[in-house]
């Protein structure tokens, strides 16, 4: 994950919104160097007859907060899989209004995943970690809400984008 990747249009994003994005990068990038590190040593460890239990629950959460952080970075830069073989076909106007109720159906999704999201963090608020007896396993399924959420956030500021898009082609 570099910033210098295709980031389209996410270099527009500036004000909060945009500094809200590069804390997520960089974020997102620690946890996937810490996890790397936290598996590596733990197969250190394993193998010298001493494992540490502790360096696979951290790994587990490093991983956790990387995937969400990580599918809103790749939200921004509107670097998820998509395909549009139809819908490149269609003219300007009705393209963006498909892409608008496109945003409309996962802004629905993650608001549901937002929700569903925190019941599962009240869920697993007293599972505690094995072996790190002091952190619970809500910190870990956190991830699944607060990424949501900032997925979420993306939407509708892609929403607002591509409706003034829309309103924008309807007078060209």
């Amino acid at each position: 994950m570099t910033e210098d990747a295709s980031t389209g249009g996410a270099e527009a994003d500036e004000g909060l919104f945009g500094l809200l994005g590069r804390i997520e990068f960089r974020l997102a990038q620690a946890c996937i160097a810490l996890m790397t590190v936290l598996v590596l040593a733990s197969a250190v460890t394993r193998t010298v007859g001493r494992p540490a239990s502790w360096t696979v629950d951290l790994a587990t959460f490093t991983f956790a907060w990387a995937v969400f952080l990580g599918a809103d970075v790749a939200w921004r830069r509107s670097n998820m899989v998509s395909i549009n073989l139809l819908v490149d076909r269609l003219p300007e106007r009705p393209r963006a209004w498909v892409g608008l109720v496109n945003l409309v159906l996962i802004a629905t999704f993650l608001a549901v995943m937002v929700w569903t999201g925190t019941m599962l963090v009240r869920t697993a608020q007293d599972r505690g970690l094995s072996g790190l007896p002091g952190l619970s396993y809500a910190w870990v399924t956190a991830a699944v809400p607060v990424g949501c959420l900032l997925m979420l956030l993306t939407t509708v500021v892609k929403m607002r984008r591509t409706l003034a898009e829309a309103r924008g082609a309807t007078t060209s």
